[in-house]
């Protein structure tokens, strides 16, 4: 009966929210926001890994993609998803609702909110990408992958912050936050 309620209380949610963004799924379980766009070169290269994070955690935490981007077509997504085997769930945020509520600058960045909403990590994938057209061969440090462990083990998450390296967030140029995306 319980889980009946909260998922009731979060279809009531998206219903008064005006739009169906995982309020429910805040509640019931972790989520991991992924702020992502098809064309940044590091969220190409970082596809393959987060794909494999997402098959891994994926039935306790729920991923979902966001793209930033006011123009982006869907046609575009599901090309790179295609090229890319990327089956991660995503919503298009033209309007930054979701770049806004959690203050995302670049692409990719993640935040990870545990089932309380409560944000446990916030930053880069990993440390492959130390700055724009700088990396290393080799990732050392897998931030992301370590959090969502950490997470599902019911440990602290350590760092709980690093910062994403990627392509900036245009947030100049936007249509009103009270839209519904």
């Amino acid at each position: 009966m319980e889980k009946y309620n909260k998922m009731l209380i979060g279809i009531f949610l998206v219903f008064i929210a005006g739009f169906g963004l995982l309020h429910n799924e805040v509640r019931a379980q972790s989520s991991l926001y992924i702020f992502y766009d098809t064309e940044c070169p590091i969220c190409q290269k970082s596809s393959k890994r987060l794909q494999e994070m997402y098959v891994k955690f994926g039935q306790n935490v729920a991923f979902k993609a966001v793209f930033p981007t006011k123009s982006i077509k869907k046609s575009a997504i599901r090309q790179f998803n295609k090229e890319y085997s990327f089956t991660i769930p995503y919503v298009i945020d033209k309007n930054h609702t979701l770049v806004e509520r959690y203050d995302a600058k670049t692409t990719p960045e993640v935040v990870l909110l545990d089932k309380n909403g409560v944000e446990v990590y916030r930053g880069a994938i990993d440390n492959q990408f130390f700055g724009l057209g700088k990396y290393r061969p080799k990732t050392t440090e897998f931030y992301l992958q370590e959090a969502l462990e950490a997470l599902a083990a019911n440990q602290p998450v350590s760092p709980n912050r690093t910062e994403a390296v990627g392509c900036l967030i245009n947030r100049k140029k936007r249509e009103s936050v009270s839209q519904s995306l």
